[in-house]
C-alpha cells in the first residue's frame, strides 16, 4: 500500500465518521423527527361543514385520540388539486386543542415546540402537523380549513360530492359524525327527498338523515383503506356566487345513485339472508343434537337395564377383590378408598398386622413429644389367603409391594436409621411423598394402573350394544366448532353480532349438555351392569339395614367381607354405628377383629386408622404433585337511510393523517 493510498483511506474513514456524526446530530436537532413509542386509536370524529354561496366549504373537524404510550403530536393530510375541472385550494384557519371543553389555539411555527403547528404543501395535499406531547391519555385536536370550489353549480342542481373522511388515515376513524349546513336562502327550507337529496357512500352500516336544514351523517367506523363520502344535491340558485357549469347533472346523479343503492340493498338483503340462514342452521343443529341425545339416552337405558331390580342386596355380589369392584363403580379407575380397602383385605388375609403405637416426634425449637401413630408390619399370610382367587392374590401382592417395597424403604427410619423395611408408620407416608415426589407418584400410579388393568381384563367394559357416547361427542364437537365459526364471523364483521352470539351461546350450551350425557353413557358388559346394580343396592342396604324391620345377619364371615365393601361404597361409619347397636357381638368376634381394628383403633383425640390411612394417602398425593410442579417450574426460563358501497368519485381521496 502506497502512502497516498493510506492517506486516502484515512481521509475516507474520517469523512464517513463525520457524515455519521452529522446525521445523528441532525436527527437530534431537527424538529418533528421524534418517533412515537406506543399505540393509539381515534375514538371519535366530529365534523361540521358549512357550504357557502360561492361553493366553498368551511370545515371544523375534531378528532379524539387515545394514546397508549409516548406521542409528540398528530397530523392531517388535507387533499388539494382539481376535481372535474375545478381547482380546489385549501386555506388553514384556527388549529388547536380542546381542554376541558374550551378551544386552545396553537401558533404556527417551525420550532417543533408544544402548542405549535406547521403547514407543508405537497403534490395533492396540504399537511398540517400539530405538536403536542401526550403520554397514556386522551386528547381532542381541532383543525379548521376552507376548500374553495368544493360545491359545484349546474343548470338544474347544485352538488356537494366530498369525502369527509379520506382513505389515508393510519388507524380506523371510529364514531364519525358529519353535519353539513347548506346555504339555504331566507324564506326557503330543506325538504328531504324533494328539493334536497342526500346519499352516503362507504361502510354499509353507516346512515344519514335530515335535521332541520342540515344533513347529518353517522358512521360507526371507517377503516384505513375505506372512506366516508357525502353526496348532496340542492337547488342551483342556492349557489349564486359560484360559476355555473353549463350542463344538466341531476338525472345522471339520480340514475347513478339508484344503481348504487340497488347494489347496496342487494348486499344488505344477502347479509340478512346469510345471517338468518346461519341462525336457522345453527338452531337446527342444536335441536337435532338434543333430539339425538334424548334418543340415545333412552336407548342406552333400555339396552343397559339390569335384570336385578330389587331395592336391596345383602351380600358382596362377586368374588372380585373389593378394589376391583370399587374401580368398576368409578369407570375403571381405583380411588383412595380402594387402596384402603385393599390394605384392610391385606390385614384380614394375614399379610400385614395393624398396631397402635407411640412415636417420638420433634416439635417447635427441637422439642420432643409423643404422638399416636399406626404401624403396619409385614406377615406371611394365613389360611384365608389360600381361599382367594388369582386376581385377589395379585391385588394383595401389589398392595404389599407398594407399602413395603416402595414406601417403607424410602422412609428416614430405614434410609438413615437402619430400620426394618417390613414396617411402615402411617405418619411416614406424607414425609415420603414430600421428599421423594417422583418415586411416590410412580409407585402410586403403578398400583392404580395395575388395578385398573385387572378391572379392564375382567371384560367389564366390553359393551355388546355400544353406548353411543362417540356419536354424542362428535355432535358436541360439531356444535362447538359451529359456535367458534359464528364468533369468528362476528370478529371479521361478516355476521350481525347479536344474532351470531345468541346462536353461538345456544350451540355451546347444547355441546356441554351432549358432552355431559356422553360421559354418563358408560360402556358396560351385561355382567358389569348386574354388578353395578347389586353394588348400588348393597350400598342402600348397608345404610338402611337396621330400619327395615328384619333380622340383622350375625354371620361374621359375611360381615368381614361387608365391612371392607362398606369402605369402597363410602358408608363405613354408618355401618359401624348401626352394628354397635344392632349386633355388637359381631364386632367382638375374633374373626372380624383384623378388619374391625381399622375402625375402632384410635381414641377421642385421634382418627381411626381407616381414616388416617386414607387421609395420609390423599394428602401425600397432593404434596407430591405440588412438589413436582415446583420442581418443573424452577428449571424453566423465560332521504336519509343507509350508505351504499358505490361512489368514490367525490373529492377528498388520498388524504388522511395520524400521530407521531
Amino acid at each position: 500500500m502506497t502512502p497516498m493510498t493510506s492517506a486516502r483511506g484515512a481521509h475516507g474513514a474520517r469523512s464517513a465518521l463525520a457524515f455519521l456524526c452529522a446525521l445523528v446530530l441532525a436527527l437530534i436537532l431537527v424538529p418533528g423527527v421524534a418517533l412515537a413509542d406506543g399505540e393509539y386509536s381515534i375514538d371519535r370524529v366530529d365534523i361540521d361543514a358549512t357550504v357557502s354561496t360561492d361553493g366553498s366549504v368551511t370545515v371544523n373537524e375534531m378528532r379524539e385520540f387515545d394514546f397508549d404510550g409516548v406521542f409528540h403530536g398528530v397530523y392531517w393530510k388535507i387533499p388539494t388539486g382539481t376535481h372535474e375541472g375545478r381547482s380546489i385550494t385549501t386555506s388553514i384557519g384556527a388549529v388547536g386543542i380542546l381542554q376541558n371543553g374550551k378551544f386552545v389555539p396553537f401558533t404556527e411555527s417551525y420550532s417543533g415546540e408544544d402548542g405549535t403547528y406547521q403547514i407543508s404543501e405537497y403534490t395533492g395535499y396540504t399537511q398540517v402537523k400539530l405538536y403536542s406531547a401526550h403520554t397514556d391519555e386522551k386528547a381532542q385536536f381541532v383543525i379548521n380549513y376552507t376548500d374553495t370550489n368544493l360545491a359545484a353549480r349546474y343548470r338544474d342542481t347544485s352538488e356537494l360530492y366530498w369525502k369527509f373522511v379520506s382513505d389515508g388515515w393510519d388507524v380506523e376513524s371510529q364514531n364519525v359524525t358529519c353535519t353539513v349546513h347548506l346555504p339555504v336562502p331566507e324564506g326557503a327550507s330543506v325538504v328531504g327527498g324533494d328539493n334536497v337529496r342526500a346519499w352516503g357512500h362507504g361502510p354499509l352500516d353507516a346512515s344519514l338523515g335530515f335535521s332541520g336544514n342540515d344533513v347529518v351523517y353517522a358512521v360507526p367506523g371507517v377503516g384505513t383503506s375505506e372512506y366516508a363520502e357525502a353526496r348532496i344535491t340542492f337547488p342551483s340558485e342556492w349557489l349564486p356566487g359560484a360559476t355555473q357549469i353549463d350542463k344538466s347533472r341531476l338525472d345522471s346523479i339520480m340514475s347513478q345513485e339508484q344503481q348504487w343503492a340497488d347494489q347496496a340493498n342487494a348486499k344488505r338483503e344477502q347479509a340478512r339472508v346469510l345471517n338468518g340462514g346461519i341462525a336457522v342452521a345453527g338452531i337446527a343443529l342444536a335441536v337435532a343434537s338434543v333430539v339425538v341425545a334424548v334418543a340415545r339416552k333412552r336407548r342406552y337405558r333400555r339396552e343397559h337395564k339390569p335384570q336385578f331390580d330389587d331395592k336391596y342386596f345383602r351380600d358382596v355380589p362377586s368374588d372380585d377383590h373389593p378394589a376391583v369392584l370399587g374401580a368398576l363403580l368409578n369407570e375403571g379407575k381405583p380411588t383412595s378408598e380402594c387402596m384402603t380397602a385393599a390394605l384392610m383385605q391385606l390385614t384380614d388375609n394375614g399379610y400385614a398386622k395393624l398396631e397402635v403405637v407411640k412415636r417420638t416426634e420433634r416439635g417447635f425449637l427441637g422439642s420432643e413429644k409423643e404422638a399416636q401413630d399406626f404401624l403396619l408390619t409385614r406377615k406371611q399370610g394365613n389360611s384365608r389367603a389360600d381361599k382367594q382367587g388369582e386376581s385377589s392374590r395379585k391385588v394383595d401382592k401389589w398392595t404389599a409391594d407398594f407399602l413395603f417395597r416402595e414406601m417403607s424403604r424410602l422412609s428416614k427410619r430405614v434410609c438413615e436409621e437402619g430400620g426394618s423395611e417390613d414396617e411402615l408408620y402411617f405418619g411416614e407416608i406424607e414425609d415420603i411423598a414430600r421428599e421423594h415426589p417422583k418415586r411416590y407418584e410412580r409407585a402410586l400410579e403403578s398400583w392404580n394402573t395395575s388395578v385398573q388393568s385387572l378391572t379392564t381384563s375382567r371384560g367389564f367394559f366390553r359393551d355388546e350394544h355400544g353406548s353411543g357416547s362417540g356419536l354424542l361427542h362428535v355432535l358436541g364437537t360439531l356444535d362447538f366448532l359451529a359456535a367458534t365459526l359464528l364468533v369468528m364471523g362476528i370478529v371479521v364483521g361478516m355476521l350481525v353480532w347479536w344474532i351470531a352470539l345468541a346462536t353461538a351461546a345456544v350451540l355451546i350450551l347444547v355441546a356441554l349438555v351432549l358432552f355431559g350425557v356422553a360421559n354418563g353413557l358408560d360402556e358396560l358388559s351385561p355382567e358389569a351392569i348386574e354388578l353395578r346394580a347389586k353394588l348400588e343396592a348393597l350400598r342402600r342396604w348397608l345404610k338402611d339395614f337396621t330400619r327395615l324391620g328384619e333380622a340383622v345377619p350375625t354371620d361374621v364371615v359375611l360381615w368381614n367381607r361387608l365391612l371392607v365393601m362398606a369402605v369402597v361404597l363410602g358408608v363405613a361409619d354408618e355401618v359401624i354405628e348401626q352394628l354397635k347397636v344392632a349386633a355388637p357381638q359381631v364386632l367382638e368376634d375374633p374373626y372380624v377383629r383384623p378388619v374391625y381394628g381399622w375402625y375402632y383403633y384410635g381414641g377421642p383425640r385421634s382418627s381411626a386408622p381407616l381414616h388416617s390411612f386414607t387421609d395420609n394417602v390423599s394428602t401425600a398425593h397432593r404434596v407430591s404433585t405440588a412438589a413436582l410442579a415446583a420442581s418443573s417450574s424452577s428449571s424453566g426460563s423465560g332521504g336519509g337511510g343507509g350508505f351504499s358501497g358505490g361512489g368514490g368519485g367525490g373529492f377528498g381521496g388520498g388524504g388522511g393523517g395520524g400521530a407521531f
